[in-house]
């Protein structure tokens, strides 16, 4: 299936070993195409520095470490913000550039793309094995960039095994069950903000007073002016991953982003847009005003306060999007799904597991019984 039938679009590519003609994947160690049979290595020389890793990999506490990977000798090109006008007016349907086919899940909606040649089985974000053949993609929100994976497979698979083992009050079965999911490399969709926020706010604050065993509180008008720049503020426009879980795993180093190639993906899942840039807008908006409301507070002390007020102006609206790595492992437990999330550029993980709720009571039981016996000997 192509994205040559959307006008403007680039032709579709294919990454076909030269020597012995089986696919060429992203290598995260390497930031190359590498084919996993022979070992033959495609090197872009237009990209060939500008997509080496600034630094080590950080694997995850406990992982294990990963060689260190020396800087580029040269400029690396990064993607630029576009006004958040001009982004309404550019055409941006033009597909992934390379042959993909699509799925969509019916349990948690998330549309996902992989290679051509690939068998999808259960969905990446839930476990859920009712996945359905979606029209291809070639009508497609193309992201302006992708932060390559540097985290190996290898070591967020060693994470997942050292979280699973570091559970407590956990069905006995899980750690069995969890162990045999699969964890899959994902290209998220991203949207990220640049403004600049002027916020004016006034506030009562108050100071506790004790005499004696009683307490007064006096209270004192506050007021003032804050200034702030946002850069690169992350949201995810995914319909598989929750906005909180991926909050969890920032940062993003989404600065870095390089400008989009359809080989990054190669090997790769990756996740269509499912939020728009407006939609996205309103979101980071909010998230901005949480975050101002806050800051707000903290410039001035006091025991208590009341009547926060903050209004805040927003201009000079800046965007870009972008595809970010993450290793996922999901899977399903007893009508309930849940899921291991590693970001794949710096390691940072979270993850969710059922609880076993006799595994409580027999705590629960034991300590009761600890206390009772040191009552009674009292």
């Amino acid at each position: 299936m192509s994205d040559e039938s959307s006008p403007g679009a680039a032709r579709a590519r294919q990454f076909p070993c030269p020597r012995c003609g089986a696919d060429l994947v992203w290598a995260p160690a390497r930031g190359l195409l590498r084919c996993q049979y022979c070992g033959h290595e495609e090197v872009d020389e237009r990209r060939k520095t500008a997509d080496a890793p600034d630094g080590p990999v950080m694997p995850p506490p406990g992982a294990g470490t990963a060689a260190a990977i020396p800087p580029p000798p040269q400029a690396i090109e990064y993607v630029a913000e576009v006004p958040l006008a001009e982004r309404r007016s550019t055409r941006t349907d033009l597909g992934w550039g390379a042959a993909r086919r699509s799925v969509r899940c019916s349990k948690c909606g998330a549309a996902e793309s992989f290679d051509a040649g690939v068998a999808a089985k259960s969905c990446a974000f839930c476990g859920s094995p009712t996945v359905a053949e979606a029209p291809a993609g070639s009508g497609a929100l193309r992201p302006d960039g992708v932060l390559p994976f540097r985290v190996e497979k290898r070591i967020a698979i060693t994470a997942f095994r050292a979280w699973l083992k570091s559970l407590w009050f956990r069905p006995t079965a899980l750690k069995v069950q969890a162990a045999l999911s699969e964890i899959r490399g994902v290209y998220l969709p991203f949207w990220t903000f640049d403004v600049r926020s002027e916020s004016d706010w006034s506030a009562e604050a108050g100071t506790r007073h004790r005499r004696g065993k009683s307490t007064t509180i006096s209270w004192r008008h506050v007021s003032g002016h804050l200034s702030h720049r946002f850069d690169d503020l992350p949201l995810p426009a995914s319909r598989g991953l929750d906005a909180a879980t991926a909050r969890e795993i920032e940062p993003f180093p989404t600065a870095e982003l390089r400008p989009y190639e359809p080989d990054f993906l190669s090997g790769f899942l990756a996740e269509e847009f499912a939020v728009g840039v407006d939609e996205a807008r309103a979101a980071a908006q909010a998230r901005m005003d949480d975050f101002l409301r806050t800051a707000c507070r903290n410039e001035f002390r006091a025991d208590a306060v009341r009547n926060l007020r903050v209004s805040t102006t927003y201009s000079g609206w800046t965007t870009k999007s972008g595809l970010l790595p993450i290793w996922i492992a999901a899977y399903e437990f007893r009508g309930g799904s849940y899921r291991y999330v590693v970001n794949g550029a710096t390691g940072k993980a979270t993850g969710t597991a059922p609880w076993s709720w006799v595994k409580i009571g027999f705590a629960a039981l034991a300590v009761l019984t600890v206390v009772l016996f040191i009552a009674a000997n009292q």
